[in-house]
């Protein structure tokens, strides 16, 4: 693995930890509390130690500091100490479901932000003749699961509202009201932060674009700007485009996971041999000065946070 690829696969792997905090936007009875400090600690710490990502963030200017500046906010909103969206109890993890608007604007923008420095990378390697193409499918894959993650919790959020919305207007005799208008901005937001994930995916291959259609499609009916089905009504529309997507997920999931954990494994096993070499944050539980490089496949990662397991 060179220098660039090594780059590369650090930033890959703190947008898994971008991608599975989207798992607070949706309703389970319980989550693993293990992942969910894992997660926290990997937030901050890759800008807060000789990373990458940090580096980036320092020689970018103004567009660095307000990326820096998203970040700590993010943490502090959904993984800090005062956190009202998360909260560590005796009984588990509490989750606020009525804030995840926070969770999506934190996720979602700087998943997208390192995203661009991904591709930004990949395209001066190439000019370079660096071949990094190990490094650019695991990205490619993990954004594909990335699209499918966002958009099933997007979805899922943006029908509730829409029943929620339909009913304040059913409470005010077809009329607008301060809770349907309040609503009302609530789902132009997701609607805005469906937009974002579309805008800033490089995927084409037709799977993806018949998920990715479907989604825009619902949003266009949901604020008018497109005729349902013959035939159907909304309950019909959403339920297949949850369909599409849950099918979607369930297969560029395992797919990402078996590109993944050998790139992650050669990175650990490198970074090990070499203990100036950079490695991703969450990784150092696995790295002990005593022990030799573990060989490909020993490594396995947790299926939620996509972290290796100590």
């Amino acid at each position: 693995m060179n220098n660039v690829s090594e780059v590369i696969t650090t930033l890959i792997h703190y947008n898994v930890v971008l991608r599975d905090s989207l798992e607070y936007c949706l309703k389970k009875e319980t989550y693993d509390v293990r992942a969910y400090k894992e997660k926290k600690r990997s937030v901050l710490v890759e800008i807060e130690q000789n990373t990458p990502l940090k580096s980036i963030l320092d020689h970018s200017g103004e567009n660095g500091e307000k990326l820096l500046k998203a970040i700590r906010e993010f943490y502090d909103n959904v993984y800090g100490d005062e956190s009202t969206i998360i909260k560590l109890a005796d009984d588990g993890l509490r989750v606020d479901h009525a804030q995840h608007l926070a969770i999506y604007e934190g996720a979602i923008t700087i998943h997208n932000n390192v995203e661009a420095m991904i591709i930004g990378i990949e395209r001066d390697a190439k000019s370079k003749n660096i071949d990094v193409a190990e490094a650019s499918k695991v990205n490619q894959a993990e954004n594909r699961l990335y699209c499918g993650v966002s958009f099933m919790t997007l979805v899922g959020d943006l029908a509730k509202l829409f029943g929620d919305y339909n009913q304040a207007r059913r409470e005010a005799k077809g009329a607008e009201s301060p809770s349907s208008r309040f609503i009302g901005q609530d789902i132009a937001k997701l609607i805005g932060y469906v937009n974002a994930v579309k805008a800033n995916s490089h995927l084409t291959d037709n799977a993806y674009k018949k998920m990715e259609d479907q989604v825009v499609d619902l949003c266009e009916m949901m604020t008018g700007r497109r005729d349902l089905p013959a035939g159907q009504n909304f309950g019909d529309v959403i339920k297949a485009t949850q369909t599409t997507i849950g099918e979607y997920v369930r297969t560029v999931e395992p797919e990402f996971r078996s590109l993944y954990i050998p790139l992650i494994n050669e990175l650990i096993a490198q970074a090990k041999a070499d203990a100036n070499k950079i490695k991703p944050a969450g990784t150092d539980a696995n790295i002990k000065k005593e022990e030799e490089p573990k060989k490909e496949g020993t490594i396995e990662l947790d299926p939620v946070t996509g972290l290796p397991k100590a």
